[in-house]
């Protein structure tokens, strides 16, 4: 749960990272070709075992995106919101909890459709890649951020 909790943080400050930067399309391109390359490497991925696993694992990432996005939009209700009594608090609490269900819904339905059509050996290392993708993202842009000072 901690590890879900720590990704959609990571996450959305990288977003905000980007919505400064106004990310082109173009350097979202770059940004999909770098994620793709890296994991694909990562898993050990033939093509044929690639052609299948990307559309899934895009399929998954638009599911959390929007999962995602409801978090932050009842996350930002509850913080602007003034005035909340106790029960405002707990009610919000369970629905963050319930989103952090959902995203584990998707990603254990995923994670059994990709271990169809790929072994579940190179499966068992995504969680690991996306880590070290993220991180490597995140280095990327603290790095850039203290040579633009």
């Amino acid at each position: 749960m901690k590890n879900i909790i720590l990704i959609v943080l990571l996450l959305w400050s990288g977003v905000g990272v980007w919505a400064q930067d106004k990310l082109t399309d173009e350097k979202r391109k770059e940004f999909d070709a770098q994620k793709v390359a890296f994991f694909t490497q990562e898993l050990d991925l033939s093509p044929a075992e690639a052609a299948v696993f990307w559309p899934l694992y895009n399929e998954m990432q638009k599911k959390n995106r929007e999962i995602e996005a409801d978090m932050r939009k009842s996350f930002h209700e509850v913080r602007n919101a003034k005035g909340l009594k106790e029960t405002d608090y707990k009610e919000a609490i369970g629905k963050m909890l319930g989103y952090e269900a959902r995203l584990h819904e998707v990603k254990k339905e995923y994670y059994q459709k990709m271990i169809q059509v790929v072994p579940a050996s190179k499966i068992w290392k995504l969680s690991d890649a996306e880590r070290k993708f993220h991180r490597q993202l995140f280095d990327k842009l603290r790095r850039e951020s203290c040579s633009q000072k």
